[in-house]
């Protein structure tokens, strides 16, 4: 066991408890065995490192963008987390397998649909690559929309504790399974996906979903 893990995951609890007022209570809601496809807002690089603090002891890895391993420490971190490096512009066969182990092995795989972090905390259109990897892999996926990191830089000039609250879905699962799905389809699912989350926010904080009717067509809710 890499003992630097757990006392890094320590002081991160403590640096969130003492800069943040973090609603938690909707993580009991993440199931605490099995595979997982983690879909989640990106409004800061605040979210990954908390989720992974918080949802302990669970096995959490995710995809991040592959410019943090070009900084010391971050590379440290990401490599100490198991984090998986992506190109943005082009997730290759190498980031996919490495994704699927992460499932085949039973852990958490956390992905921002969005791709990009939104500036302004409201959502931007998913990718359809996330929705490649929920239609190869037969594993139930949740919602976890993250709201408050992009009030920090404000809150701390004023030493100002910023309030983050965290909502989590029902478990859900794609309806066709199996078979080729093309671009468009790809993109539908992606959006569908996103749909998923923008059910969790406030209105104004759906950016590019604002005023889209909350249905689903394509994924259903996973019955115990």
């Amino acid at each position: 066991m890499n003992i630097a893990k757990p006392i890094i995951n320590v002081l991160l609890r403590t640096y969130f408890r003492l800069f943040f007022r973090i609603d938690r209570s909707e993580l009991k809601n993440v199931p605490t065995t099995g595979p997982l496809l983690m879909m989640v807002n990106h409004t800061s690089n605040l979210e990954g490192p908390m989720l992974y603090a918080f949802l302990q002891p669970r096995n959490m890895r995710a995809i991040a963008k592959q410019e943090l391993w070009d900084h010391r420490f971050m590379a440290y971190l990401m490599n100490l987390w198991g984090s998986i490096p992506v190109d943005r512009q082009n997730m290759g066969r190498s980031t996919m397998d490495a994704c699927f182990k992460v499932l085949d092995d039973g852990a958490i795989l956390a992905i921002a649909p969005e791709g990009t972090r939104s500036k302004d905390g409201t959502l931007q259109q998913g990718k359809g690559g996330i929705a490649f990897i929920a239609h190869k892999k037969d594993a139930p996926m949740i919602s976890v929309a993250v709201m408050g990191f992009e009030q920090y830089k404000h809150n701390i000039r004023r030493l100002r504790r910023t309030k983050i609250t965290i909502r989590v879905g029902e478990c859900f699962e794609i309806i066709q399974k199996g078979g080729r799905i093309d671009a468009d389809t790809r993109q539908a699912l992606a959006d569908e996906i996103m749909l998923r989350l923008a059910s969790l926010m406030p209105e104004e904080k759906r950016g590019f979903y604002q005023g889209t009717p909350i249905s689903f067509h394509l994924t259903q809710t996973v019955t115990s």
